[in-house]
């Protein structure tokens, strides 16, 4: 019973998660549909009140690469992963951001 709703529950997560960020900024203040983070680059995306990161992180002495938002000031403190059973395992991962 709790695995059909899994789904629905990492998706109302992932938007809570989301949601704590209320304008997000890459340098700047700003991220284009056509600029893209990627694991080498080491960029991220910070909350406007720079409380939130988002990016690419590998956790401890692991080669495995995610995509996570943590707080800033506390890196090592992970509050959301994305796809976490299959982690990005070599330097080809891209986050980019479309509109529609």
């Amino acid at each position: 019973m709790f695995m059909e709703g899994l789904p629905f529950l990492i998706f109302w997560y992932t938007l809570m998660a989301i949601s704590f960020f209320s304008e997000i900024s890459i340098a700047a203040d700003t991220i284009t549909p056509t600029q893209s983070i990627t694991v080498s680059d080491g960029q991220t995306l910070v909350s406007s009140a720079q409380t939130f990161e988002l990016g690419f992180f590998s956790p401890g002495n692991s080669k495995n690469n995610y995509i996570g938002i943590w707080y800033k000031n506390s890196p090592s403190v992970v509050l959301w992963v994305a796809s976490r059973e299959n982690p990005i395992t070599d330097s080809s991962g891209v986050l980019n951001i479309f509109c529609k």
